[in-house]
């Protein structure tokens, strides 16, 4: 098993990597695998905010998106500003990608791909030190 980076500059590529990733396949792909680009986009949150919490000084710890998402509060009050975006993309983590029964409409994802995005641009305003060059 590899080991996880600390690095925020790391954390923001794997995170833009899986957005591509998702955008890719949400725009190419038919059938159409929404629950692998909700997972995609549950990855782009998780990663971008782990690089975000390596910036406020809080190891980024293995847990889900949504428990990632309150732990900055405390120093960062805004943090909860994503907490319902947070919470949805957590739904779609490991687990749902081996579920044959789980079905997610296109709207549904584009919802999730929003999320993700949304996030993301959270943390450009709140931690622009993750998206410095």
């Amino acid at each position: 098993m590899a080991e996880q980076t600390n690095s925020p500059l790391e954390w923001r590529l794997l995170a833009e990597r899986d957005l591509s990733v998702a955008e890719h396949l949400a725009a190419t792909m038919r059938p159409l695998p929404t629950e692998v680009v909700a997972f995609f986009c549950q990855q782009t949150a998780e990663k971008y905010l782990k690089g975000a919490l390596v910036i406020l000084g809080v190891e980024p710890p293995r847990a889900f998106l949504d428990e990632l998402c309150a732990l900055p509060e405390k120093k960062r009050p805004a943090f909860a500003s994503v907490s319902t975006q947070c919470s949805v993309i957590s739904h779609f983590s490991v687990q749902p990608r081996y579920d044959l029964g789980l079905s997610l409409s296109e709207d549904d994802m584009k919802t999730v791909i929003a999320h993700a995005k949304s996030i993301r641009d959270f943390l450009k305003a709140e931690t622009p030190e993750l998206f410095a060059e």
